[in-house]
């Protein structure tokens, strides 16, 4: 795969993200200002007030920023990629890009709160619900088989690892049952096999982890140690946002996912550009 087609796909998300960032903060802003929400959550008995500085902050709300938060920083995280990874060719950053393009998909829960206030057709919903388990599957895959290129068992190239996290992600979402009347605090409908699914999710991390350590034996570079330690801590840090949270811990959170993104990055960055 030449560098000109790593610029395209980086640009390609950069720009789809910045549209996503838009999009989130409208949504947001339209959330937060609707005084009907806190109602319609409170029927379904999901309405919880939390404080921040001071202040009463409904369910809601802390939502939708938390999903906007979370769009912000990995937007910045794929800007990051763009300007500094033109000139170098990197199978495992390349995924990575497609995993934190993912990341991104848990602002269509933002949509899906509204949709589901004004009762529309079940199956909008349930088709939104899957396309953000697929993201979640897909983004997890894609992480997995970035440790697989920096361990050198993935020889074919980056759009094959593309093609296959998303095709495998999408099969798992649609095997997943949906339920129609439970609507849950992250405002997506519930999902069937939890245990199992996040059995799945916890193994893609931990697998992930291994092979950069394995990876950092056979290159005899400690440097793919701290990438599987980064990634690791990214990827659990989003996970756990996959629930809506007390806003200050989200905060948090975000903060831990978008500094261990970025220390992952620089990693690979200095690895690379040195080789």
């Amino acid at each position: 795969m030449t560098r000109r087609n790593f610029r395209f796909t980086y640009w390609l998300f950069s720009c789809m993200s910045l549209v996503m960032l838009i999009s989130s903060v409208v949504l947001a802003v339209r959330i937060g200002t609707d005084k009907r929400l806190p109602f319609f959550l409170a029927d379904l008995h999901l309405y919880t007030e939390y404080f921040f500085l001071g202040s009463p902050m409904g369910i809601q709300l802390a939502g939708a920023l938390e999903c906007c938060f979370l769009v912000l920083v990995a937007t910045a995280m794929l800007i990051v990629v763009l300007f500094t990874f033109q000139k170098t060719v990197s199978a495992e950053i390349h995924l990575i890009a497609l995993w934190i393009f993912l990341v991104e998909a848990e602002a269509l829960r933002l949509p899906m709160l509204i949709m589901a206030q004004r009762s529309p057709s079940i199956s909008s919903l349930i088709s939104l619900t899957r396309l953000v388990y697929g993201a979640r599957f897909s983004g997890l895959i894609s992480l997995f088989i970035s440790g697989l290129y920096a361990v050198g068992i993935g020889k074919e190239k980056p759009q094959t690892g593309y093609l296959f996290a998303l095709l495998l992600g999408s099969m798992f979402a649609m095997l997943l049952p949906i339920s129609i009347d439970r609507f849950q605090s992250s405002f997506m409908l519930q999902a069937g096999y939890s245990e199992l699914t996040m059995i799945v999710t916890a193994s893609l991390i931990i697998l992930n982890a291994i092979d950069y350590f394995v990876a950092a034996r056979l290159k005899e570079d400690r440097s793919y140690a701290f990438v599987g330690i980064a990634l690791t801590t990214a990827a659990a840090s989003w996970v756990w946002l996959w629930d809506t949270r007390v806003f200050e811990w989200g905060l948090i959170v975000v903060i831990a996912f978008v500094l261990c993104v970025f220390a992952s990055i620089k990693i690979l960055h200095h690895v690379y550009i040195w080789k």
